[in-house]
């Protein structure tokens, strides 16, 4: 009776208090209901889509939108695609692994007594990415008394160009030589030698079971663009801590998500010849057509690191 008595004259405790939880959440002030619009928040991004800097507002105590700009710094690869003499390939072998004498090796000595220049049997070409975008997104915090999970909607919006191949310096030489080598082609005469060596021309890759044979543009260049939609619409989640524990305006953040940016990019040479409508393209040329043909969707995976100004 005495244990009894005292429980009933205690202060009832009820098992959970939102008022009494101190939420280690970040942000907690920026997230304080009626803040709409009245705090401002900067931050820096690095990922997939590249390094980007932008600014978020809070709408209400679940959404907050982010206006930014992304830019992908413009690595480049050397790539090199082969050239053909008459039709066929400028490099082939027999059975035994010997080469063989083909086309292109009597139009590489007729070049050479003709100019003194040996010309190659392949041409460099530069290739780099062209990635920068204006982006709209709106973060959305589901939970009152979680601000770590969000999802994200949104759009970017950039160059429909966002890759890009050009012929090299080092392949100048050869191409001045093809050229040359076309046009005394065309001028010759049917009893010429050179008649019988077929014109020489690029070799990207086969067609059909036959070899796609690509001349150079009419000034002389060669280029593969890769293109997709300028609009690319954004679905992601993510998830928000803390950058500094004892600090509620420093955050850190990691966000996986997707652009839908109209299928699979465009891979097209300067004629108009799909890179995606061809087979046996070597090197590292064909396997960068076959990464960039798989990807449907982009992947975005960046890291977020955000400020609170005020």
């Amino acid at each position: 009776m005495v244990c009894f008595a005292g429980l009933t004259k205690a202060q009832y405790i009820p098992a959970f208090r939102t008022d009494t939880v101190i939420w280690k959440d970040p942000g907690t002030d920026y997230w304080k209901k009626g803040n709409s619009l009245k705090h401002l928040e900067v931050s820096l991004t690095l990922g997939t889509s590249g390094v980007g800097l932008d600014v978020a507002l809070p709408l209400s105590q679940f959404v907050q939108i982010r206006l930014g700009y992304d830019y992908m710094p413009q690595f480049k690869k050397q790539l090199r695609m082969n050239l053909a003499g008459g039709g066929e390939a400028a490099r082939q072998y027999n059975g035994q692994g010997n080469r063989v004498r083909t086309n292109f090796d009597k139009i590489q000595q007729y070049l050479y007594e003709e100019t003194g220049m040996e010309i190659d049997d392949h041409i460099l070409l530069t290739g780099q990415l062209n990635m920068h975008n204006l982006k709209a997104l709106v973060d959305i915090y589901p939970f009152k008394y979680n601000k770590h999970w969000h999802f994200t909607a949104g759009v970017y919006y950039g160059p429909a160009q966002v890759g890009k191949a050009e012929d090299d310096n080092e392949s100048s030489t050869t191409l001045s030589l093809m050229e040359m080598y076309n046009q005394d082609y065309e001028e010759a005469s049917s009893g010429d030698a050179i008649k019988s060596y077929g014109r020489l021309t690029l070799y990207p890759g086969d067609k059909n079971g036959k070899a796609c044979l690509v001349d150079p543009a009419d000034d002389g260049s060669v280029t593969i663009s890769v293109k997709t939609s300028e609009i690319k619409p954004y679905l992601g989640f993510g998830y928000t801590g803390r950058l500094i524990s004892s600090r509620d305006d420093w955050k850190v953040s990691a966000e996986l998500g997707v652009w839908f940016w109209g299928g699979a990019p465009k891979q097209r040479m300067h004629d108009g010849t799909s890179l995606s409508d061809l087979s046996n393209i070597p090197g590292a040329l064909g396997d960068y057509v076959k990464v960039i043909d798989y990807l449907k969707v982009y992947p975005v995976l960046n890291v977020r690191f955000a400020k609170t100004i005020f």
